[in-house]
């Protein structure tokens, strides 16, 4: 059963805020929508330095050789979800002579775990990389 009361409450917090018509010179904040790319505080400093040297890595050799790795992760994603599997994830890899340690694996799967342990959200970990390797600016 849904209660609908708080759920359309939770709808409109998002685009106005309650009894606005009271007070119609009120100033709203603007909505901050929560970004599924932040990585939520879940790597210490450590981690988090030797996460970005795998990145940084990884991005340059996807750069050099022209690499695009999504349609890679697509094709092994048949729910079309975002998601696969950690051993879809490195198998990629392995095809794609992408080296990356066994510490790197986890390090990646921490960051960019999905709703299951062992499930990497290879959209988030795609947009990352590309930000990493200039890929999402415009010519």
């Amino acid at each position: 059963m849904v209660n609908y009361i708080s759920f359309n409450n939770e709808i409109e917090d998002i685009f106005t805020e309650k009894d606005l018509e009271k007070n119609p010179t009120k100033t709203l904040t603007a909505f901050n929508a929560p970004s599924c790319l932040d990585p939520k505080n879940i790597l210490n400093s450590e981690e988090e330095r030797c996460l970005d040297a795998c990145l940084r890595r990884l991005s340059d050799n996807v750069r050099l050789r022209r690499l695009l790795i999504k349609p890679f992760y697509q094709d092994k994603d048949k729910s079309r979800s975002g998601f696969i599997t950690m051993t879809r994830f490195k198998s990629i890899f392995d095809n794609q002579k992408l080296l990356a340690s066994a510490e790197e694996f986890a390090l990646i799967n921490k960051r960019f775990q999905a709703r299951a342990t062992d499930e990497i959200n290879y959209v988030e970990f795609d947009h990352v990389l590309r930000q990493y390797s200039g890929d999402n600016k415009p010519f």
